[in-house]
């Protein structure tokens, strides 16, 4: 019987103390998951995503053209390289 004359303190430690601050740090650690995974479920945020992909690959495709018009150049420089070489006239 003793023992219960010293667990009642460290229970009232418990309730008083430690379960508001398990409390307060769920819920600023799962309140952002919370939210990001309700957002993920309703749709939310897709035109945002939508729009920065579309930004993205409009990148990637300008950039595809630069490549492609480099390449087209440096094949005519070379060209023209093999015909100053070996001296035959154009056409």
């Amino acid at each position: 019987m003793y023992w219960i004359g010293e667990l009642i303190p460290i229970l009232a430690i418990v309730f008083v103390i430690g379960v508001p601050v398990t409390a307060l740090a769920a819920h600023f650690v799962l309140r952002p998951l919370v939210r990001d995974i309700t957002t993920a479920i309703l749709g939310g945020g897709r035109g945002e995503q939508n729009s920065e992909v579309e930004r993205r690959l409009e990148g990637l495709e300008e950039g595809q053209q630069n490549i492609q018009l480099r390449l087209s150049q440096l094949v005519e420089a070379e060209r023209f390289r093999q015909r100053i070489e070996s001296g035959t006239p154009k056409g």
